[in-house]
């Protein structure tokens, strides 16, 4: 069966790379688990790439599902984008989109949009950031984050696993350059248990952090999701909902929350 994910892929850079697929759907690709119900991307952070994608989208019959519209002037602060469609094999295929991934820095992301990179059948964000962008508050993704740091040389390997006996395997080899404190642990001769509770530490301070940072969203989104809900964007066309979206979003969602907003409500 096809992946309609990786197809949408396909069509989004049929006319220049403007989307790098990326979570749930690049763990598909690097065939670490078989499916994944979304579909993530990061998209290059021009108005232009989110006009693509909207044609694309808007081809498909997309709809609007809660969360920022697709416009540089949120994405740019953090705020992703979310959309529903249903194939022709009568799927529903959701499709969220940031331009800013957490824990990926604005230096990084050039490079995933690079037309020399070497060719691949798809346009897919690389296996580290992949990494980053999982470390979230979700138990579930850290074996996926272990599984990942497989597919890297020995010496990454060693500052991503989340598996115990791999760390005690590459620490004495690959881990004297590393501060993180389980590989440190493994390094002074610390029994398995340790490592896992070191593991458990870093984990729990990952999880919180992530934690933290999406309250200061939903914090920040509070008026604007009611206004969001009460209205019925999945009524219109995907062109009126943008519009009326936007200007939504003017009114009551802040461009980036973790800056003071301006007299209109809106973050500079």
């Amino acid at each position: 069966m096809k992946n309609p994910y990786f197809d949408l892929t396909e069509e989004f850079n049929a006319e220049g790379i403007v989307a790098v697929l990326a979570s749930g759907q690049a763990v598909v690709y690097y065939r670490i688990s078989m499916m994944s119900k979304d579909g993530d991307w990061i998209l290059r952070e021009t108005q232009e790439a989110c006009q693509k994608v909207l044609a694309v989208l808007e081809r498909h019959g997309a709809r609007y599902r809660s969360g920022a519209p697709l416009d540089i002037r949120w994405l740019a602060g953090g705020w992703s984008s979310h959309f529903e469609l249903t194939d022709p094999e009568g799927r529903r295929i959701r499709c969220d989109f940031v331009t800013r991934p957490p824990r990926v820095a604005p230096s990084e992301l050039p490079r995933l949009f690079e037309p020399e990179r070497p060719a691949e059948a798809l346009r897919v964000v690389d296996i580290e950031p992949l990494i980053r962008m999982k470390q979230t508050q979700r138990a579930k993704d850290y074996p996926v984050i272990g599984e990942l740091a497989r597919l890297l040389p020995p010496e990454r390997e060693v500052e991503w696993t989340t598996d115990p006996d791999r760390i005690l395997a590459l620490a004495p080899a690959y881990g004297e350059r590393s501060s993180r404190a389980p590989v440190q642990a493994a390094l002074a001769g610390g029994a398995r248990e340790t490592i896992v509770v070191e593991l458990a530490k870093e984990l729990d301070r990952l999880q919180q952090r992530d934690r933290a940072r999406l309250d200061i969203y939903k914090t920040a989104s509070e008026a604007y999701m009611r206004e969001f809900q009460a209205a019925d964007f999945g009524a219109l066309k995907l062109r009126e909902a943008h519009q009326q979206i936007c200007e939504l979003a003017e009114r009551r969602l802040p461009r980036n929350p973790f800056l003071p907003e301006d007299r209109d409500g809106a973050a500079q």
